[in-house]
């Protein structure tokens, strides 16, 4: 792959977006994050990590000495399992889920759910959901801010409550609560599986990252949580189940000049697969990391190990940003192609976040079939440069 990423351009982008975001610039020191990414992140998801994997009872995950060299994180307190799913007060910090659910009737919907908290000048919190109706390929989206933090304080836990909203969990029960005019998640999820802990290649201090000049986080998942529960979208209820994947970070890092790729894949033969790719503000690649687990523990995956071809590209109607949004991935394990379910995922958080991203289900065939989520950020800032260019 080149050194440079940058998706494919080409494309108008608005003289009234690249004000919008001008504006927002200063907004962004404070709060930028990705998906979900997920889911998210999460996407989730600038990190070059090789993770742990931990029993789901409570853990303190300590770093080794092997008199190799002293390592930033090993200053910090270790990871501390359940006592650590509770929110810290750090700079940054996010809860994030996604999933593919399955109704009894064969229809099938994808959502992704996240709370972001950040401190700045002010503290503040941010909920973004999204659900994806997989029949029609109809997309329904919801976001929320407020000043403060929303929650309860509770032990080995946390509980997020805002309007229509709540995401909250105790040792493994997980709740997911969100509304909107036109679509409604309500899950209960039951974690019964191992934590995958992750720490950067080579290092010895699981669970904590070290970004060098962006700082130190935190950071940990949960693959595989067994959700079940309704889907609402367009005033028809659903009953739904499947596996949820969870990844909770925080600490005192800055984002704000980084993008991603990010994947998070549940295959057919029981593992699970996480891949970044993480780029800086000119779109040049930074680093490629990640991470096969499944039952029996987790493997960690170096860059030399992870190929990432890009595909096909799609463009925003509304904000003109193009993002690539089919991959092949290349691993040790084998060959893998990433496609979405469909190719709008771009999710516009400018009213709660400052940023757009995008966030989506998608489909794995090739070496092993499978599903799961895709999420690209930071794509808005190399348009946004690539227009400044012309």
């Amino acid at each position: 792959m080149p050194d440079d990423f940058s998706p494919r351009s080409g494309r108008a982008y608005s003289r009234s977006y690249r004000e919008e975001l001008q504006r927002r610039r200063a907004a962004r020191r404070y709060l930028l994050l990705g998906v979900g990414v997920l889911v998210a992140v999460a996407a989730t998801l600038f990190m070059t990590w090789m993770p742990d994997a931990l029993s789901g009872r409570a853990a303190t995950v300590a770093a080794v000495d092997d008199g190799g060299p002293a390592e930033r994180t090993a200053a910090l307190p270790p990871l501390n399992l359940p006592a650590d799913d509770a929110a810290h007060g750090s700079g940054m910090e996010w809860w994030y889920y996604n999933g593919i659910l399955d109704a009894a009737n064969g229809e099938r919907y994808a959502f992704h759910v996240a709370v972001f908290v950040a401190t700045g000048l002010v503290k503040h919190t941010a909920m973004h959901a999204a659900v994806t109706d997989l029949q029609t390929g109809k997309r329904y989206a919801s976001q929320t801010r407020t000043g403060g933090v929303p929650a309860q304080a509770i032990a080995n836990g946390f509980d997020f409550s805002q309007g229509r909203w709540r995401v909250a969990a105790a040792g493994p029960s997980h709740t997911l609560r969100t509304a909107s005019d036109d679509m409604a998640i309500s899950l209960d999820l039951k974690d019964a599986g191992p934590v995958v802990a992750h720490r950067a290649a080579g290092s010895k201090t699981p669970g904590l990252l070290d970004f060098g000049k962006a700082g130190i986080s935190y950071y940990y998942s949960r693959p595989r949580i067994a959700a079940k529960g309704d889907i609402v979208v367009g005033g028809k209820t659903v009953s739904v189940s499947g596996p949820v994947w969870f990844d909770h970070q925080w600490g005192e890092f800055d984002a704000s000049t980084l993008g991603w790729n990010w994947f998070a894949l549940h295959l057919a033969n029981g593992s699970d697969v996480m891949v970044y790719q993480l780029f800086d503000a000119e779109g040049r690649k930074v680093m490629t990391a990640g991470t096969v687990s499944d039952a029996k523990g987790a493997v960690p995956l170096k860059g030399e190990d992870i190929e990432l071809t890009p595909g096909a590209s799609w463009t925003s109607p509304v904000t003109r940003i193009p993002y690539v949004v089919e991959w092949r991935l290349r691993l040790p394990s084998g060959v893998y192609d990433v496609k979405p379910f469909y190719p709008d995922g771009e999710f516009d958080s400018r009213q709660t976040t400052a940023n757009v991203y995008w966030e989506g289900p998608v489909r794995v065939s090739g070496s092993a079939e499978g599903q799961g989520f895709l999420e690209m950020s930071g794509y808005d800032r190399l348009a946004n440069l690539a227009a400044g260019r012309r």
